[in-house]
């Protein structure tokens, strides 16, 4: 058993090479956000990480830092209400453009997007060391992204999912196809239930 995963705070400035990974498959399953455009959206998936065990969250891009930094100077600093729960803390959130780099090689990164290839994902068999990756609400996954994917899911749906729900659904699946029981489930995660 290794020892406990690395503890990060929200802007934190760390030294990490670009090539240096943090994360193993003990730290999954675990979500990556593309340029995330809206805080509410990493809010809601912070929340929906913490309800269905997912134990790490990184974001790539900019677009969130200016209204991350203007918030942490203000009293309450804290991200959008969606992660105002007691569990939140139990999610490592870490904003990297290198988020691949980040994990060992035995995880699988799993893309959530609409392709010709792409798993449908009621009949989608979850690895157990699955790396979810989400495009930003705004556009695609791009090309270099998809290229370190292993598989490729979509949630059928009669119109696109708000990037946090979409997160909610997968995560959600994943819980529902596991072998817990409801008891085992509960002891999985402790006193949050």
């Amino acid at each position: 058993m290794r020892e406990e995963p690395p503890q990060f705070n929200l802007m934190d400035e760390l030294d990490i090479g670009k090539n240096e990974s943090v994360f193993t498959a003990d730290d999954t399953p675990a979500i990556i956000m593309f340029n995330p455009k809206y805080p509410h959206n990493v809010g809601t998936a912070v929340r929906a990480c913490s309800i269905f065990g997912a134990r790490t969250l990184l974001f790539t891009g900019e677009r969130l830092i200016e209204d991350l930094q203007t918030w942490k100077g203000k009293k309450g600093y804290r991200i959008p209400r969606e992660e105002r729960m007691k569990g939140y803390k139990d999610v490592q959130i870490f904003n990297d453009n290198y988020p691949f780099n980040r994990f060992s090689n035995d995880v699988v990164p799993v893309a959530i997007e609409v392709r010709a290839n792409a798993e449908y994902l009621p009949n989608f068999p979850h690895p157990p060391n699955a790396v979810y990756v989400f495009g930003p609400e705004d556009g695609s996954l791009p090309q270099i992204y998809l290229k370190h994917c292993q598989r490729f899911v979509y949630i059928p749906s009669k119109h696109c999912l708000n990037l946090g729900a979409a997160i909610n659904v997968v995560l959600y699946d994943r819980m529902a196809k596991s072998n817990y029981t409801s008891d085992s489930y509960i002891k999985m995660m402790g006193d949050g239930v």
